[in-house]
């Protein structure tokens, strides 16, 4: 075989070898493969403790099992619209499942549906909704009526057992919250009658309406002696409105949901207590189930996580510090 007919076989060998690579490639595309299976992960918001301390449970379960995490957050948690777009952006991509904190139980359930039907397994976190679960749909929830009832033990406990109080943060539309309002009537209704809840108030996700609220009440009642407030959102706006109206000390404040803000107000006893959603174990649990599912094996209907209340008495123990802290 002469020289130039060596060369040409060897041109042509390696040009059948790059048009297989190609074609390979080519249909690893068009199948939806990826090199590294990935899990998006969409909180309720970004920069808020409660959903770092998610992300930080779910890295450590994608990183023991080899996946990757995709993570994008709506502005704030009323971003309602934010939030459909970025399930439906996930819906059209090609992702092994998506982890998902829900902003409002209606408008969510048409894209959840859409990203069902594109073949994703999908957790939703913190709070159920009215979808029920199925062999691709599973709940990581965080115990709400249990969140209700240690505010409202906490409340008892600082009245000692008697006085008038406000709720704020109630709404039809933040799931799981009007689980926390109805737990903590009835426990108090059950076990302290001469607990009286005089003012019941909006402002989930509004600060300033909380604020604006939890002012009026402190006005109107001059007997007021607590606030248990829903959110975390709705505890701010308490915090605020308590020490403008120089009464803390006089008005005790319980809150649902951990920030940073709010744990440094416990420390320094500007807060009473703040009863905190476990959402480490949510995401290290989501994360766990998405690769249990796709190693065929049945994911359960729901997983409750009990929450924790944290006051200055628990402040630094170590139980605590897996809800309100994370490595950077």
């Amino acid at each position: 075989m002469s020289p130039t007919t060596v060369r040409t076989s060897s041109w042509a060998a390696a040009l059948v070898v790059i048009a297989a690579l190609g074609l390979s490639a080519y249909w690893m595309q068009a199948r939806g493969a990826a090199v590294t299976p990935t899990i998006a992960v969409i909180p309720q918001t970004d920069g808020a403790m409660l959903w770092e301390v998610e992300h930080f449970g779910a890295k450590v379960a994608a990183n023991a099992r080899k996946y990757h995490l995709s993570w994008s957050a709506p502005t704030s948690e009323n971003d309602v619209a934010g939030q459909v777009s970025l399930i439906d952006r996930v819906s059209r991509g090609k992702y092994q499942g998506l982890i998902l904190a829900p902003n409002h139980p209606l408008a969510i359930r048409a894209p959840l549906r859409r990203a069902l039907a594109a073949g994703l397994p999908v957790v939703v976190v913190a709070a159920p909704l009215d979808l029920p679960s199925s062999k691709a749909l599973t709940y990581v929830v965080n115990d709400d009526d249990k969140m209700g009832e240690l505010a409202a033990a906490e409340i008892a406990r600082l009245l000692e057992g008697e006085g008038a109080i406000a709720i704020v943060g109630l709404s039809r539309y933040a799931p799981g919250v009007s689980h926390r309002a109805r737990a903590t009537e009835r426990f108090l209704a059950e076990h302290f009658p001469k607990i009286r809840v005089a003012a019941r108030l909006a402002g989930a996700y509004n600060a300033t309406r909380a604020e604006e609220f939890v002012s009026g009440a402190v006005d109107e009642y001059p007997d007021l002696k607590a606030v248990v407030a829903l959110t975390a959102v709705s505890t701010r706006g308490a915090h605020a409105a308590i020490k403008g109206r120089r009464r803390q000390g006089s008005v005790q404040l319980v809150g649902c949901e951990q920030d940073s803000d709010l744990i440094g107000y416990v420390g320094s006893g500007e807060i009473a207590a703040v009863v905190a959603i476990n959402a480490y174990q949510m995401g290290y649990r989501a994360v766990e189930l998405i690769s249990e599912f796709w190693a065929g094996k049945p994911m359960p209907a729901r997983s409750v996580v009990p929450p924790l209340l944290i006051t200055r008495r628990n402040f630094n123990a170590a139980d605590t510090s897996l809800f309100v802290s994370f490595p950077r």
